[in-house]
Formats: structure tokens, C-alpha cells, sequence
């Protein structure tokens, strides 16, 4: 299958595609830039949002209309899409210069899962926190690399976990009671010449439809066997973030970057750092983008 440019655009670090099925359209982020992205299928436009910070996830916010989520740099907060106003919900003073966000993703209850990672420097340093329903913060995983893409199965009992500094899909029993996390196993480790694992969305079946930095594709990994099912072609090198959306929940939206490209491969591959989408009849979504719950 093959990706075909949806948005032309230049997005340094394009990431954290999120469906957002209350409003029906798509957000995603141009990390470094500020930039937030709102395209709606149903008018074929698109809006950006910008901000004097980087914004590096979104998550819907359950209850809250046209407000959703931003992971900032060092905090979330909530941002209205049609008043264009926003307040901040959590702080993380515990981070230092240096650190910031990555990846978050609300768990099948409500809380958050986020991701911290150095600036620079990704040698185990890095930590996966969560934020729980009454806004306290807990970090869970200490000496990760990058952490990236996180995703749940259908029944709610596995969370699957990118690292993308040690190349790697982990999989942990999920207890939705206490949010503890459970390590199994490492489910996939992706071979060198694929690229770089980063943003990962599920579809119903459970597999692994996981965006590739240096890899031209969202690759399609089974998380019980860690084979390689299916690639998505996408004519550009650095694939970050993807997910389902859509009426049907059938379309693929993939987002890309320039950055860590030379000049001569952004003459080379000119699309960089563009939305794509792609066509996947006869898949079936898994639920992607629960919302977070204040208790």
C-alpha cells in the first residue's frame, strides 16, 4: 500500500496525529514550531493554531466541547479550539531545562501517559510518567531513551510501549484499577535497516501500525509473533507520528518531519515534513484516542 500527500506543508517535527471523533477532524503538531494543526475532512480545510512554546502531543479532554489537551514543554494544558484560549492543567516542576514532553496518550480510564526525554542526549536518561485522574503526577519507568508511542489492546489489559532510542515495542499488563504496569516482554525489535520506531497507533485485530523515522513507511508488526505483517509506502524518509480516522475510521493519516534531513535529501525528497494519507480498506480501528477523565 502507498501513502499519497494529503497537506503539503513543512513541518520540522510533524507528530502526535489524534483523531478527534467528537468534532470529526484530525490535530497534529509541529513540535519545535508551535504549531497546531486542525484539518476537517468534511470542509477540506486547514487551520493552524500557534503557540509561543512547542507542543509535542494532544489528548482529547472528555466532557470539555471544543477544548482538548496540549503537551507543552514542561506542561499541559487546555486549549479551546474555537476561542483560541487556553489555561494550564498540570505542571511538571520536577523537569529541568533540558527535559522536555514527547508522546502522551490517555489509557482506556482516563489517565495519561506521557513520555519525558533529554533534548539532546538520549543514553537512558529519560522517563515514562502518568498522570492520574485527580491531576497527580507519578513517574513510572526511569532509564528510557525516547519514549514514543504507546497504545492499548481492545480489552484493556496490555499497553504496548515504544522506546525508540533502544529501537524496541515492550509490552506490559495493564491494571486499569491502579494504573500499575507489568513488564512482559519486548515484543518487537525492529532491525536497523527499517529505521527508527516512533509513533504508534492499533487496529482492532492488534496489530502494530508504528510510523518509522529513517524508514519511508508505517510498518505493520504482529506484537505476539514480532513479525513484520505489511508496509504502508510513504515517499518520504522520516515518519513520525500515524493514526486512523475518518468517517469509516479507514484512513491512515500519517505525519512526517525535516528534521535530521540534509540539504540534499530535502531536495531529494521535497514532500518532507507533509501529511499523508492512505487508504486501508478491510481494516477496522482500534480505539486510539481515549479522552482524559478528571475524578
Amino acid at each position: 500500500m502507498n501513502a499519497t500527500l494529503l497537506h503539503r506543508c513543512y513541518n520540522r517535527t510533524g507528530e502526535a496525529a489524534t483523531w478527534m471523533p467528537g468534532l470529526e477532524c484530525l490535530l497534529w503538531v509541529d513540535i519545535d514550531n508551535g504549531i497546531l494543526y486542525q484539518y476537517t475532512p468534511d470542509e477540506g480545510t486547514v487551520k493552524e493554531h500557534t503557540f509561543p512554546e512547542m507542543i509535542t502531543s494532544v489528548i482529547p479532554w472528555k466532557g470539555h466541547g471544543d477544548e482538548v489537551l496540549l503537551a507543552m514543554k514542561n506542561r499541559f494544558i487546555a486549549y479551546d479550539l474555537e476561542k483560541k484560549t487556553y489555561k494550564t492543567l498540570i505542571e511538571f516542576p520536577c523537569l529541568h531545562p533540558q527535559w522536555r514532553t514527547n508522546d502522551c496518550k490517555a489509557s482506556p480510564e482516563g489517565r495519561i501517559w506521557c513520555g519525558v526525554m533529554h533534548c539532546s542526549e538520549h543514553n537512558g536518561n529519560g522517563s515514562l510518567y502518568c498522570v492520574d485522574n485527580d491531576l497527580s503526577l507519578t513517574p513510572v519507568l526511569g532509564q528510557q531513551s525516547i519514549p514514543n508511542g504507546i497504545v492499548w489492546n481492545r480489552k484493556g489489559d496490555r499497553m504496548y510501549y515504544v522506546d525508540s532510542g533502544r529501537r524496541c515495542i515492550e509490552e506490559y499488563a495493564y491494571d486499569y484499577l491502579t494504573g500499575a504496569i507489568y513488564f512482559i516482554r519486548t515484543a518487537v525489535q525492529v532491525p536497523v535497516e527499517y529505521g527508527v520506531p516512533d509513533g504508534m497507533t492499533i487496529d482492532a485485530n492488534g496489530l502494530l501500525w508504528v510510523a518509522h523515522w529513517g524508514g519511508f513507511g508505517v510498518y505493520v508488526w504482529s506484537p505476539s509473533t514480532g513479525q513484520l505483517v505489511d508496509k504502508i509506502e510513504v515517499p518520504v524518509p522520516n515518519v513520525a507520528s500515524c493514526t486512523f480516522g475518518g468517517k469509516e475510521r479507514n484512513r491512515l493519516f500519517i505525519t512526517t518531519a525535516v528534521d535530521g534531513l540534509s540539504e540534499a535529501e530535502i531536495q531529494a525528497y521535497p514532500l518532507s515534513g507533509s501529511l499523508f494519507v492512505a487508504d486501508v480498506p478491510g481494516v477496522v480501528s482500534g480505539e486510539n484516542h481515549y479522552p482524559f477523565i478528571i475524578r
